[in-house]
């Protein structure tokens, strides 16, 4: 039997990055869902799992530590591998990460897409 595609949730508002984002997944042969906002991507993840989710921390309305705190104490989402990929690289925000859970932090500035897709599919174990 083929491997089932992946669904990657793309959790982030910057637009020129979703863009990019979601043509390089696209071209690794992942399902890419796209959600601009926190409530988006609360309402989604009620309705839907996801393999993956990528996670923005500074969004329009809910921000992502909270998104992830959601994800963390929901029994149906808790167990989904979720990185972070933001801008905000304060230590406040590394500490607020790992008290909720064991996630990966990577700031945009300092990571390229092809390093977040390698670490995408180690998550994945593809």
């Amino acid at each position: 039997m083929a491997n089932q595609i992946k669904k990657i949730l793309i959790i982030e508002d910057d637009k020129d990055l979703l863009f990019l984002l979601n043509k390089k997944l696209g071209n690794e042969g992942f399902n890419v869902i796209i959600c601009e906002t926190g409530q988006q991507a609360l309402d989604y993840l009620a309705k839907e799992k996801p393999d993956f989710i990528l996670l923005d921390i500074l969004l329009p309305d809910i921000d992502g530590l909270s998104i992830l705190n959601e994800i963390a104490k929901s029994p149906e989402t808790k167990n989904l591998p979720v990185i972070i990929l933001s801008n905000l690289a304060d230590q406040g925000s590394f500490d607020q990460a790992a008290a909720i859970g064991d996630y990966e932090y990577l700031v945009k500035t300092k990571t390229n897409l092809n390093e977040v897709i390698k670490k995408i599919k180690i998550k994945l174990e593809i």
